[in-house]
């Protein structure tokens, strides 16, 4: 398999643009585009370049996805020798001086690149129509999955189409500065747009490249299946969704398409053992995951382990079994330290004979310091040479999702969701036999797949998006629940309600004259 890296070369061939706070598509350096796009070589190394940027937002989708969910710690470690990450994302203190994240996230220099490519590729006249329409559909699947992090994440954003450094020539680089959309339905309709662009230009190929670890047909209908059922579901622009009906349908049909071709494997710890099973790497669960591999790239689990220095003795774990003080993870100096803790009360609420509790987790107890702890172990990597490389793929849609969204979909549409989250508890408890879930009311069923999610998805970055998303019996997200435990609230006030989007940081609103005066409703720089 060629290495992502080696691809990654290919990409910077393309004019790239700056990273700095302000939006400014100015070129860092011009490696003669005209010198590259010649050959089908040129443009498949170009897409797996593509990959490789995208491989590079990992931890930032964890940061963006479940920082704010509620159910990781603030404070020391349970080890008391590391001090946690990001206190003031988990305690939902957002400002626009102190945002968390800044620059628009980084991701249009990406969506640079994806527009470049499919500039280069649409004028191509030496790729047949087939493989055409192959990139181009993997093209803009990735750049309708960017700018759904980044709706999700500010609202209205700058939507750009062209590498207009390419195109234009800019007297000044205020020249090449973008607005914001007018409205957030302009965003969201732009998405769609392109969800329908890539699965025209796929036509029907759900070929996938890499095991997976390309954008392929299915993830197009995986995303299209989230981004309808947030359509249905979220407020836009302070109204209410007003194509509910239609917007389920479409997304229902997505999801039972991305269902038809997938299966679950049957143990939940495999999926994430890719590193060191190879059945496990693009199995039949995974509909598209960022690729890691020992010497090439590694995700940032190691973050949320204890370090192999850090005292461990008189532990016992759940069924109260001494816990080796002797590296019981065999991280086998493996370069981590715990920066990053799940609270004790998430590991509660998996039952004893639910296998993703002690797949997703090993619990720390030691009754005479008060201490109840746990320690992320989802994604375990492999030895290499004596130490633990966090080598495993990082899982951005699978299978077990489709089920439970596909569940949300049927549970807002008046029906029975008891199938798809049975098929996902079946998984996760056997050999033994799973709790039966009962229908009921639309909260009960809605607070009944927030749970089964917040057990299944630990560490992949959805739980902020489905506090957003999910909804009580009045229609309010359930970010708004003070009364549910583990959840990241925010009071539905003025004053707080409005951090349901991030703040554009100070230092883009003063870079660019387009969005002076213009930050997001409730932030001081309104």
């Amino acid at each position: 398999m060629k290495k992502i890296l080696i691809g990654f070369a290919a990409i910077l061939l393309s004019t790239a643009f700056s990273a700095c706070n302000k939006l400014q598509l100015a070129p860092e350096d011009s490696y003669g585009s005209e010198n590259f796009w010649k050959n089908s070589a040129q443009v498949d190394g170009a897409m797996i370049g593509l990959h490789s940027q995208l491989r590079g937002y990992q931890f930032t989708f964890f940061n963006l996805g479940e920082l704010r969910g509620g159910s990781l710690k603030t404070g020391t470690s349970f080890t008391g020798t590391a001090s946690l990450n990001a206190a003031g994302l988990i305690a939902q203190d957002i400002r626009e001086s102190s945002p968390g994240v800044s620059g628009w996230v980084n991701f249009y220099r990406p969506i640079f690149d994806v527009n470049n490519f499919i500039y280069q590729v649409e004028k191509s006249t030496y790729l047949t129509a087939a493989d055409k329409g192959y990139y181009l559909g993997q093209a803009y699947g990735l750049r309708a999955f960017y700018y759904f992090w980044l709706f999700r994440t500010y609202g209205r954003v700058p939507l750009t189409t062209e590498p207009s450094v390419l195109l234009k020539d800019p007297k000044s680089a205020a020249d090449l500065y973008l607005a914001r959309s007018a409205t957030e339905k302009q965003t969201l309709d732009f998405i769609k747009a392109d969800i329908d662009k890539s699965a025209t230009s796929f036509n029907g190929n759900y070929t996938t490249k890499f095991q997976k670890a390309q954008w392929g047909l299915s993830a197009t209908q995986m995303l299209k299946g989230e981004v309808y059922l947030w359509s249905a579901k979220v407020k836009m622009d302070g109204a209410a969704p007003t194509s509910t009906a239609a917007d389920l349908a479409t997304s229902r049909t997505a999801l039972e398409d991305v269902i038809s071709k997938h299966t679950l494997l049957a143990n939940f710890g495999n999926v994430f053992k890719s590193a060191s099973i190879a059945a496990s790497r693009g199995s039949s669960e995974i509909i598209f995951a960022l690729r890691n591999l020992s010497g090439e790239a590694s995700n940032n689990y190691s973050q949320f382990i204890y370090a192999i220095t850090d005292p461990l003795s008189g532990y016992v774990d759940d069924q109260g079994n001494a816990i080796p003080s002797a590296d019981p993870l065999q991280v086998n100096g493996g370069g981590t330290i715990i920066r990053y803790e799940y609270k004790i009360e998430l590991y509660d609420q998996f039952q004893s004979t639910d296998s993703r509790k002690n797949a997703t987790f090993l619990n720390f107890n030691k009754a005479s310091a008060g201490i109840r702890a746990t320690n992320l172990r989802k994604f375990p990597g492999e030895i290499v040479t004596g130490a633990r490389v966090f080598s495993d793929d990082f899982p951005v849609y699978r299978v077990a999702e489709a089920y439970l969204l596909l569940a949300e979909v049927k549970n807002k549409q008046g029906q029975d969701p008891t199938a798809e989250i049975m098929m996902v508890r079946n998984r996760a408890y056997a050999p033994n036999a799973a709790p039966l879930f009962v229908n009921g009311t639309f909260e009960q069923n809605e607070l009944a797949i927030f749970a089964e999610r917040g057990k299944e998805f630990v560490g992949e970055g959805k739980r902020w998006f489905d506090l957003r998303r999910m909804q009580d019996a009045s229609g309010n997200p359930l970010v708004f629940r003070k009364d549910l435990p583990l959840v990241g609230v925010l009071d539905n006030v003025a004053g707080q309600n409005h951090k349901i989007l991030w703040p554009i940081d100070i230092g883009t609103l003063n870079a660019d004259e387009l969005l002076k005066g213009n930050q997001n409703p409730g932030y001081p720089g309104t």
